[in-house]
């Protein structure tokens, strides 16, 4: 059969549309959620999900694409996801979030033993396996503090510093030191989840899969490391945060990052411009992210007349520190009182503008 250059044509004509026509919706949806500039992408967190749910695959690709540009999305979209919806008591009831939970961690077994997307799968089944209610500690347990062990040159030191902040959120920094002659290093910090007397800290930010979980109890916490794949932990060679710490000091142990005196033309509740529904709320030393009324995050933030080093600014001026699983430093565009503008360091450059609400 012959086929002339104009059939020929239609029918590539044809297939391309066919090909553009069944791009998979995941991966607008992941699209998407890289792309989101406000304070508050948990809508585009759950259409990630809900295309999770769906397909795994094509974001199981998503996610292998963005880790070897080096960029953390996917740490990102899996922490909003447990910290802003799963376990956020304000997003909804506990018996829809457990559902939600048990739907994701079910859809990512099917996968755990999968070459290329098992640790994909086992890291989201790690970092929301925690009950979404339980016996949860308060603020008041006595966590916070500072912990440390010292066991000489053979076998190396350590400390561990705890603020809760919540009754269900600590922000951690881990310094470990190993043994002579070497003396190997590893460092972590972050927020780490807890549910009664247990934290667990998981990250995949070093490539792998890294698990540790805090026991607290009698003025020590004991911490083992449960999972350490792919040099997930980021630590030197035969470092481990494995031991027993004993508290040493239970006063708050960053309360020297304060920074300066946060101007009054910053505190109070914001509205964004870009998103009336997205807010945020600069108080008590306290950085709430807000969407349609409910926190979906809350974070401790620090002011700084300059930035400081941690933030890796571009010029000397004036920005808030966000601490959080992984830092976010905002320069401080404008503040009048009236209108609050902010860019965040690193990010896409869109400067966030908000009004007194």
């Amino acid at each position: 059969m012959k086929v002339n250059s104009m059939q020929l044509a239609g029918l590539c004509l044809g297939l391309s549309i066919l090909v553009f026509s069944c791009q998979p919706k995941e991966v607008d949806a992941w699209q998407k959620f890289m792309a989101c500039s406000t304070n508050a992408c948990v809508a585009e967190v759950l259409a990630v999900k809900d295309a999770f749910l769906a397909d795994p695959k094509p974001l199981f690709e998503e996610f292998i694409l963005t880790n070897e540009r080096g960029e953390d999305h996917f740490v990102g979209w899996s922490y909003i996801l447990r910290d802003s919806v799963i376990f956020n008591p304000n997003y909804e009831t506990e018996a829809v979030r457990t559902a939600m939970q048990q739907a994701i961690i079910a859809k990512s077994k099917e996968y755990e033993a999968d070459p290329k997307y098992g640790e994909w799968a086992t890291s989201i089944i790690n970092t929301i396996s925690a009950p979404v209610e339980g016996e949860a500690a308060g603020s008041d347990q006595g966590f916070t503090g500072t912990y440390t062990y010292d066991l000489g040159e053979e076998v190396g030191s350590g400390q561990i510093k705890i603020l809760a902040i919540d009754d269900k959120t600590l922000r951690f920094a881990l310094e470990i030191v190993g043994r002579a002659p070497a003396y190997n290093q590893g460092t972590m910090e972050g927020t780490a989840t807890y549910v009664g007397n247990v934290a667990t800290i998981s990250t995949t930010e070093f490539g792998g899969q890294c698990t540790i979980t805090l026991t607290f109890a009698d003025d020590q916490l004991v911490a083992e490391t449960k999972a350490d794949e792919g040099g997930g932990c980021g630590f030197g060679n035969n470092v481990r945060a494995d031991g027993t710490y004993k508290l040493v000091d239970d006063l708050d142990p960053f309360r020297g990052e304060g920074g300066d005196e946060a101007p009054k033309e910053i505190i109070g509740n914001w509205v964004s411009t870009q998103d009336p529904k997205s807010e945020i709320q600069l108080l008590g030393g306290e950085y709430l992210d807000i969407y349609e009324g409910k926190t979906v995050d809350k974070n401790p933030f620090s002011y700084h007349k300059s930035c400081p080093e941690a933030c890796a600014p571009v010029a000397d001026t004036p920005c808030i520190k966000v601490t959080g699983q992984d830092d976010v430093c905002y320069v401080v565009v404008k503040a009048d009182g009236k209108t609050l503008e902010l860019s965040m360091i690193g990010g896409t450059g869109n400067t966030l503008v908000y009004k007194k609400k």
